[in-house]
């Protein structure tokens, strides 16, 4: 019998003291429990009852005993003990000591983390966006909007100008969704535009003023408008809230993740994809309404002296950052307007 003897913790289930105990094997279905002071005290459980805990990391078996008891052992449990999911637990326990397979399992963490954030809350960030519902999708933006104009002061473009810019918009640009087009002061802002999901464009006076040409504009809205047809803002906050949205996505709840999406959306900025679509939007638009769109390169190059990233150039960096460089937007409207070029030809 003493090859069917194995030393283990006890804890009996009514007090906290633990024991020094020796399991051994009874018959094929049950165990004995010796514990106490030279071993007096013996109690017999069954296999069928006892729950098996399992080793994870560097702790050893422990079973939990019907009476509230348990059992601790200090090695892998004994050949001769029957306990069903022993094997299991046994290989889990000797994997986990495998050197290939920690640097497997990290290498695995490691790359199943980059996958989702690359492509896991995109793809649930792009789910969520197309299934909102355009009450949502207003609601959400009236908030958002509503930070922008706090951001933002009131346009010193007159009333004339202003509708000159809106009715070209909607005469070349908007075709059968035009959005609501406002016009303020950009303060912290500049010389920007600004898309909101609740079919909102908002342009800037340094923006206008920037501009040397109303075709230049149009180039700009056109751009935007690229942003509201493929619900890119609202994509691009969603992303950023990052992990929310696959729960969202998963289980359909998302009052925790709307209150915090108009911030969100007002402090978003667009992906390279995101970025790069907008512009093939614009181009194509400008392009079938016969407006060239050299116009809208010459804005984005005075946009980039203004900020000075003509001077600072591209990096091999410029391919970390989400947003794509300026000068290379540049060269894809010039690369777009040859081509087309090309073809009239």
């Amino acid at each position: 019998m003493q090859q069917m003897t194995v030393e283990a913790v006890f804890y009996d289930g009514q007090s906290a003291k633990p024991y020094t105990a020796q399991v051994l094997a009874a018959d094929a279905d049950s165990i004995w429990v010796q514990y106490g002071e030279n071993f007096a005290l013996q109690r017999r459980y069954c296999y069928q009852d006892m729950l098996l805990i399992g080793a994870l990391g560097r702790i050893q078996p422990v079973i939990e005993l019907q009476d509230d008891a348990r059992l601790e052992f200090k090695q892998p449990l004994p050949d001769w003990f029957q306990l069903k999911q022993k094997n299991i637990y046994q290989s889990i326990w000797k994997l986990e000591r495998t050197p290939s397979l920690i640097l497997f399992s990290t290498i695995f963490i490691v790359a199943l983390a980059f996958a989702t954030v690359k492509w896991g809350i995109p793809w649930a960030a792009n789910v969520v966006a197309n299934q909102l519902p355009e009450t949502t999708l207003n609601s959400v933006g009236n908030e958002a909007e509503h930070y922008v104009l706090e951001m933002t002061g009131p346009s010193r473009l007159s009333a004339a100008r202003q509708l000159a810019i809106l009715q070209q918009y909607q005469a070349l640009v908007a075709e059968d969704r035009p959005a609501k087009l406002l016009f303020r002061e950009g303060n912290r802002l500049g010389a920007n535009a600004v898309a909101i999901p609740n079919n909102t464009i908002i342009l800037t006076d340094e923006l206008v003023e920037l501009a040397q040409d109303d075709r230049e504009i149009l180039g700009v809205l056109a751009h935007e408008q690229g942003h509201l047809v493929e619900r890119h803002s609202l994509q691009q906050a969603l992303a950023s809230l990052g992990f929310g949205v696959i729960l969202i996505a998963i289980t359909g709840d998302g009052s925790d993740l709307m209150t915090s999406l108009p911030l969100a959306l007002v402090g978003a900025s667009y992906s390279r994809n995101f970025e790069a679509e907008a512009d093939h939007y614009a181009l194509t638009t400008m392009q079938h309404k016969q407006v060239p769109t050299i116009h809208y390169a010459n804005l984005l190059q005075r946009l980039a002296d203004e900020s000075g990233e003509s001077e600072q150039g591209t990096s091999v960096w410029d391919f970390l950052q989400s947003h794509p460089a300026t000068q290379e937007r540049i060269e894809a409207v010039k690369a777009f307007e040859a081509k087309q070029s090309a073809e009239a030809k």
